[in-house]
């Protein structure tokens, strides 16, 4: 994981938040720590990268200062935070900062990231201030990097930030994680299209795209694949001649940090001074920002369950409720406070008795080690949150619990969720669930409480933020060196003359071109990639000059070749290479499988065609094809992989394979091949000049049976043996038009 460090330049952090918030007080610059869990992770992660030594632990981090800073500050306020450290603020007027961030990022993206679309609000002029900071934010971290920097952009509130930074500054490595939920496609679409668009083509700016869990990592791929027709090729895709990878980087917490703090005397005593205070009473510790999607009043009422079914139990527990102040001036949240005042009130009320009261209520911020000396001597924590991107309460508690005891009640709508199943898994929509969870933990064995939180804190203590952070920046680093291999195989205007003058100067020449994807535009419907009257001209030119030699080869039936380019002095292969016909001669067929092989795949070819509306099969002599390009993309996507599983299994041990092509399965023949086809073109001639270029899986075979002195080419960014690579099915037409010429002098 340590190659991550051999890259140079700096590593610049973009968030909403810097790590410290700063202010004006009679002219004079005050700072502070900002609040938050993003900016303690981040805070953690780059003090221990720095301590370390390790490269490119020189960092920026860009932000807003927290407050909006007069314009006659913001020479000061840069200049000082400079010499303070590596912070570079972002300066955005107070009513913008307000339309932004209590805007469109806490009216639309989070209650519906949240999966609370009754609370999500649709207004056109949000959107718009969404990009305008989003474009702002450009503008200052273009301003900023330079060449070897690698762009690390966080959170919701940038999703558009990738694709502008990508477009100002093309060469550099970005990356993109997201700390909250990405929410399945069917909440997703729910915004306007132009608004989910923009944010899914926003985000495919970056080189990688990191989620807390694979839940979110598929949720996002979905939405990719509805709004774009782009297909992943596990958690890859290719954008606009990049490759992007999307995948899972479950965040951890600073362990040593929490465990250390829970291991200090003075925090130990204060916990111990808070246990004697609770006498035999066991305590439940519920932790929380005061927001909707935690949902404390659901934990409350299934608390107030427990109590109702279990009077054994009063007078024995206590439930110590901190909620931590949030957004203070917004209404909603003020609402959710009155309530759940409403409800402590009402629950002690009900069940309190002298010298007892079944929930003990803070609402304030409590510094590390007050909190930590909570953790350390909670018996239960209560972490039932709505939906969650991770929650990093529930690994801080487990990080504290220095005695090898306690019970972690988690919600299965938490992130957390995934890699803490030794907790007690609830449903925090069900208060039965939530209430025989407690009545569990309270009465759970000390051994079985031992292995289960020996368990989690094992899983806490090796994943944590440094390396969660760590594993990012190391795929950040594959991606830019799989971009720069990429880019050095891009076909130049240089490299294309090269080409032109290798050609111009030979005296034998062996050309071999696919059809569909490289000489025409791939189509809805095979029948429709006819080659139009341009095509067929450059063609025959190119035929006309004996120097030539011209293969079409495709996975065409031959009917089809004969039909359209048999008027041609060119040599045809059809079907891959079951069929040849060579210029101006007769159909022969390469290849003689055995056709038994179509009755057993036959009937499962039509059971998918059936279930997939829009799909059909094209079957040949010696092969069958499954298209699904006009089918709808996300059921398509899915079947045809499990289509393709299927095939392998029922064809393992024979001589046929699948193949995988551009919205396509085909069934064929393993020795019907373009690579067997090419060679028995080159068997005929000494060629001094070859040229072979495709657009498809199909066509590597083709390139790796040529002589490496062949120039090969494959249309379409991505992975290829072949040596050249060309963005557009366009640019073999350019290239066909330049060797023409040069054959017409």
């Amino acid at each position: 994981m340590e190659k991550a460090t051999e890259q140079k330049g700096r590593l610049i952090i973009v968030s909403n938040r810097m790590p410290m918030t700063v202010g004006i007080e009679d002219g004079t610059m005050k700072t502070g720590p900002s609040a938050g869990g993003l900016v303690s992770a981040l805070v953690a992660f780059l003090e221990r990268r720095k301590a370390q030594g390790v490269e490119l632990s020189e960092h920026k981090w860009i932000g807003w200062p927290g407050n909006s800073i007069a314009p006659e500050y913001h020479d000061l306020v840069t200049s000082q935070l400079r010499q303070m450290g590596e912070c570079e603020p972002v300066f955005i007027e107070e009513q913008l900062m307000d339309q932004f961030y209590l805007g469109f990022c806490n009216k639309t993206i989070w209650p519906l990231f949240h999966y609370f679309p009754v609370l999500t609000v649709y207004e056109e002029s949000m959107w718009e201030v969404y990009e305008q900071v989003n474009r702002h934010f450009c503008e200052v971290v273009a301003a900023q990097v330079r060449p070897g920097d690698v762009v690390w952009i966080h959170d919701y509130h940038f999703m558009l930030l990738p694709a502008m930074l990508r477009q100002r500054c093309p060469e550099i490595s970005i990356g993109f994680f997201l700390h909250i939920p990405f929410p399945a496609y069917e909440i997703f679409r729910m915004l306007p299209r132009k608004w989910a668009s923009g944010i899914v083509e926003g985000l495919l700016g970056a080189d990688v795209i990191g989620f807390h869990t694979v839940d979110y990592v598929r949720h996002f791929l979905t939405s990719v694949l509805r709004l774009t027709g782009n297909q992943h090729q596990i958690g890859r895709l290719m954008v606009q001649g990049r490759e992007v990878q999307v995948d899972a980087f479950p965040i951890g917490i600073d362990f040593e940090r929490y465990h250390g703090t829970a291991c200090l005397g003075k925090v130990r005593k204060e916990a111990d001074t808070i246990r004697r205070k609770l006498v035999q009473q066991k305590a439940i510790l519920s932790v929380d920002r005061l927001d909707y999607t935690k949902g404390i009043a659901k934990r409350l009422r299934a608390y107030e369950l427990f109590l109702e079914r279990h009077p054994e139990w009063h007078q024995n527990v206590i439930l110590l409720l901190l909620v931590v102040p949030s957004r203070i001036g917004v209404d909603k949240y003020q609402d959710m406070r009155s309530e759940i005042d409403e409800l402590v009130g009402r629950i002690n009320g009900r069940f309190a008795d002298i010298g007892w009261s079944p929930i003990a209520y803070l609402y304030k911020n409590l510094g590390l080690q007050a909190l930590s000396a909570l953790y350390s001597m909670a018996d239960i924590a209560l972490v039932t949150p709505l939906r969650d991107g991770m929650n990093l309460v529930a690994k801080e508690y487990v990080a504290a619990r220095t005695q090898d005891d306690g019970v972690l009640i988690l919600s299965e709508m938490a992130g957390a969720a995934r890699e803490l199943p030794e907790a007690l898994i609830v449903n925090p929509n069900s208060r039965e669930e939530m209430a025989d969870a407690i009545l569990q933990a309270l009465t759970m064995p000390e051994a079985e409480q031992v292995t289960r939180i020996r368990a989690m804190r094992e899983s806490v203590k090796k994943y944590d933020v440094h390396r969660w952070g760590k594993i990012f920046l190391h795929a950040l680093e594959e991606r830019s060196a799989l971009q720069q291999v990429t880019g050095e195989k891009l076909l130049t205007a240089s490299g294309i003359e090269r080409l032109v003058s290798q050609f111009d100067l030979s005296k034998r020449r062996a050309l071999f071109f696919d059809y569909d994807g490289t000489l025409v535009p791939l189509a809805r419907s095979p029948e429709l990639a006819t080659p139009e009257g341009g095509l067929k001209d450059l063609l025959r030119s190119l035929a006309s000059d004996p120097r030539n030699d011209i293969t079409i080869i495709s996975g065409r039936q031959r009917e089809f070749l004969q039909t359209h380019l048999g008027d041609i002095r060119l040599s045809l292969v059809a079907e891959h290479g079951a069929w040849m016909r060579r210029r101006g001669g007769i159909w022969r067929k390469r290849v003689f499988p055995d056709h038994s092989w179509k009755t057993r795949i036959m009937p499962m070819l039509e059971f998918y065609v059936e279930r997939l509306p829009g799909s059909f099969l094209e079957e040949k002599e010696c092969s069958i094809a499954w298209h699904y390009r006009q089918s709808d993309a996300e059921s398509a996507d899915f079947m045809a992989q499990e289509l393709k599983f299927e095939l392998n299994n029922l064809l393992f041990q024979t001589n046929m394979e699948v193949l995988e092509g551009n919205k396509v399965l085909e069934v064929r023949a393993k020795t019907a091949n373009k690579g067997a086809a090419v060679l028995a073109v080159l068997d005929d001639a000494a060629y001094d000049f070859i040229l072979a270029a495709g657009d498809d899986a199909t066509d590597e075979d083709m390139f790796q049976a040529l002589p490496k002195e062949a120039a090969t080419i494959r249309v379409g960014i991505r992975p290829t043996s072949a040596h050249y690579l060309v963005a557009r099915q366009q640019d073999i037409g350019d290239l066909l038009w330049k060797l023409t010429e040069l054959s017409r002098k």
